[in-house]
């Protein structure tokens, strides 16, 4: 409503924790010095107790690699001005090509940062993953900003993936459990007697279940479908005729 204002009182200083530990997160993948000045503006509303800074009980890193972070000044600040980037990109099967894009915003997702826009060259919305982007450009030649969303960009992604494309039967040997864990979750795995721990899960692709499971080496084996057998066997093939004399 018009006029309407949020008193700090509404807010706990538990609340103002967690807000100042995710700003301390994007902090560190950003390195903007106003997010600081924000914070401390944020610790001064609760005068004469802990300040916000104080109480922190979850600690957000969400700091990039070194050659992300290089990248992600400059687009986020190509964004705020709405300025034109341009990058080679080098795609998931090693095919590079040249982009024009009007970014629209940075994004973390499983670890991995993207930067998300409208791509000239491709003519749609497309991600891309910064650990990709070559020689990055800032050009000055603005763009009027698209009614485009990172909801819209999820979408979309979804509609064109099937997550449950493969389904593949595992068996893995008792010493990595603990990957198997981390990695696929308590509730779908079996343990034998033996110890070894059986599963079944779903990959988006056949090269994907390839990657995924050549990772493990001999501590996994494939019980179906016939077809992945037939292409971790020719995979291993391939690899070991690198090491032939």
């Amino acid at each position: 409503m018009q006029g309407y204002r949020l008193e700090k009182q509404v807010l706990s200083l538990e609340d103002f924790s967690s807000i100042c530990s995710a700003l301390r997160g994007v902090r560190s993948a950003t390195d903007h010095l106003e997010i600081d000045r924000l914070i401390e503006r944020i610790g001064a509303l609760m005068p004469g107790q802990k300040t916000a800074r104080d109480q922190t009980y979850v600690d957000l890193d969400f700091k990039p690699a070194p050659n992300d972070k290089a990248h992600m000044g400059p687009i986020h600040q190509a964004i705020k001005d709405r300025q034109y980037v341009s990058f080679p990109y080098l795609d998931n099967k090693g095919a590079e090509t040249e982009r024009k894009l009007e970014p629209m915003g940075l994004f973390l997702k499983g670890y991995t940062w993207y930067l998300y826009g409208y791509c000239l060259t491709r003519m749609d919305i497309r991600v891309f993953r910064l650990s990709r982007i070559g020689d990055l450009k800032i050009l000055t030649e603005q763009f009027v900003r698209r009614d485009i969303t990172l909801q819209d960009v999820e979408e979309q992604f979804m509609s064109r993936v099937d997550f449950k494309k493969l389904q593949v039967e595992l068996i893995f040997q008792p010493e990595i459990k603990t990957r198997v864990r981390d990695e696929f979750g308590f509730d779908q795995m079996i343990v034998s007697p033996d110890g070894t721990l059986s599963l079944t899960t779903y990959f988006s692709s056949m090269e994907r279940a390839i990657q995924k499971i050549i990772s493990y080496g001999c501590m996994v084996k494939v019980l179906e479908p016939p077809e992945l057998i037939s292409n971790i066997q020719h995979h291993i093939q391939m690899m070991a005729q690198l090491y032939e004399r």
